[in-house]
């Protein structure tokens, strides 16, 4: 167990970073990059830059330095480090970093970009900004974790709605309810609708393959003895790569209309969030390179995945136009519980297999 790396990761994971409160852990990043060699600055949201090297290609590391909130004692106990982070995604960040020093001092034809994002959890700042700084990249790797065999090349996407479902009739005495029109019971409705509407049309060979659509939040009522004349449902819809936002939402306007016929209610929605889904071509350079570094590295046959989650992978892919994968040490599911964890040697094999990635990439010479 190399020591020095466990410890730069224990110092992260140290560092209390919930979304929008990452100022101490970009200014670690900063002091521990800059003393390893690397040219450093933070862009205009706070984002912490960092790169070395010069010419083509270029390879793009990116992961994020902020975490759910909630603080959990850190320590290591056996082969495991606990703390909020670890996995998601100090873990990544860590390896990433400490991969990418081994070639500072060497004469490499090519540059790498470490990227530390900021409010992963709860905006799309970070990774707009990202976006926005232009970088000419030909290569990108998204610090997730899935685990140390496992290749993330496919997310689905992401369209969040509100819905503010309102009765013209107004609200009313339950003791006369006949007489008013109940806009949590047309809430319910509308969303039975939608979901069967979508999980019949859309039902694939497998989730990734199929449409989803959650009903997240339902607010509405003012009293028990009243008839309520306004209720909001939020939606979360998760789509594969070749379903788009603009034919679900498309679809969902039709569905409206119907549902708005002849009937007393008015509905109104907003969109809270758009991310279209995203697919790397498995034979792409960067795939193939992952999954040579896994097998030279750990001698294990890698997993290529379709994850039915969404991440920042799915708009640097398509707004940057790069072949894009995720990989990072961790279980996900150990991700915002109250127990996250990250077993170590994982992360130490990490560090190996990015380092490996880079060399195949860059070809690099022993």
């Amino acid at each position: 167990m190399n020591n020095e790396q466990t410890a730069f990761l224990k110092k992260l994971v140290e560092i209390y970073s919930p979304s929008g409160k990452e100022e101490k852990i970009a200014d670690f990043l900063k002091k521990e990059m800059k003393k390893l060699g690397f040219k450093v600055w933070n862009d205009p949201v706070g984002n912490v830059i960092g790169e070395i090297g010069s010419d083509k290609p270029v390879i793009l590391f990116s992961s994020h330095m902020d975490t759910v909130p909630g603080e959990i004692p850190v320590k290591i106990e056996g082969e495991k480090l606990y703390g909020r982070g670890s996995v998601d995604a100090k873990g990544s960040i860590a390896a990433m970093i400490l991969a990418i020093s081994n070639f500072v001092k060497k004469n490499i034809k090519g540059k790498i970009i470490f990227a530390g994002l900021v409010e992963e959890e709860i905006s799309l700042k970070g990774v707009e900004q990202l976006i926005k700084n232009q970088f000419n990249v030909d290569y990108a790797i998204f610090g997730e974790p899935g685990g140390d065999d496992r290749i993330g090349a496919a997310y689905k996407g992401r369209l969040g709605l509100k819905f503010t479902i309102k009765s013209k009739k107004g609200q009313g005495h339950v003791a006369s309810s006949w007489l008013y029109i109940n806009a949590i019971e047309e809430a319910s409705i509308l969303w039975t609708k939608l979901k069967n509407y979508f999980e019949q049309k859309y039902k694939g060979k497998s989730p990734f393959f199929s449409v989803i659509p959650n009903l997240t939040i339902i607010q509405g009522g003012t009293a028990v003895n009243v008839v309520p004349e306004s209720c909001s449902i939020n939606i979360d819809i998760r789509f594969p790569p070749g379903v788009s936002s603009e034919l679900l939402i498309k679809e969902i306007d039709l569905k409206l209309e119907e549902f708005t016929k002849k009937k007393e209610i008015e509905i109104s929605y907003e969109i809270l969030n758009r991310i279209e889904g995203y697919r790397t071509d498995k034979k792409s350079k960067i795939v193939q390179a992952t999954i040579n570094a896994i097998t030279e590295v750990l001698n294990k046959k890698s997993k290529v995945l379709r994850k039915t989650g969404t991440c920042f992978m799915n708009i640097i892919g398509q707004k940057m136009q790069i072949p894009i994968i995720s990989y990072g040490p961790g279980d996900p599911q150990a991700e915002h519980t109250d127990n996250e964890y990250i077993e170590i040697q994982e992360f130490l094999n990490s560090i190996k297999v990015y380092k490996k990635i880079i060399e195949l990439l860059l070809e690099v010479k022993k």
